[in-house]
């Protein structure tokens, strides 16, 4: 599982990195910066646009095409520690959307940082149940690749003792 997941999420960041810069018709014109929380998602909550494609996109979408990131433990244990999956992911996203200032393919929106995280935070909250009640049996799975890669790790580790 552990594999697949890093393989599936490698090409679904490479998917999701061009579609934020190059696709939906993003074309460079200019940066555009927006720090005031709550904007963004105000505008399209006041403006009774709740069904339409602009607030299917801008805000559902925001939130689950994150979704996924949220799984991360299944890669590593570490990844199951919530502070340190909201460091790693808001800096990682907070990068990305000035990337996208710089580079006038988009725009740095501080909703959609606030956005991506609630979509991490669902994945994250998701794998936790998953793996608390055990769903296809997951936790057993998760633990037997956690303890080998602690065995390949410890492996590696003494080989290069060894020859040392």
């Amino acid at each position: 599982m552990k594999r697949y997941y890093a393989v599936l999420i490698t090409l679904y960041t490479i998917f999701l990195l061009y579609m934020m810069f190059y696709g939906c018709g993003r074309h460079p014109e200019y940066g555009f910066l927006q720090l005031n929380p709550f904007q963004s998602i105000k505008y399209f909550l006041r403006s009774h646009q709740i069904f339409s494609e602009k607030f299917m996109v801008n805000i559902i979408g925001n939130i689950l095409v994150f979704i996924p990131y949220g799984w991360m433990g299944i890669l590593h244990k570490r990844f199951n520690s919530l502070p340190l999956m909201l460091l790693l992911f808001v800096s990682w996203i907070s990068m990305i959307e000035l990337a996208q200032l710089y580079t006038a393919r988009g725009t740095a929106d501080i909703d959609d940082v606030f956005l991506n995280t609630f979509g991490m935070l669902i994945g994250f909250t998701s794998l936790q149940i998953a793996r608390k009640i055990n769903v296809a049996n997951i936790r057993t799975i998760l633990e037997k690749e956690y303890q080998k890669s602690v065995f390949a790790n410890v492996t590696y580790h003494l080989s290069q003792l060894i020859k040392i």
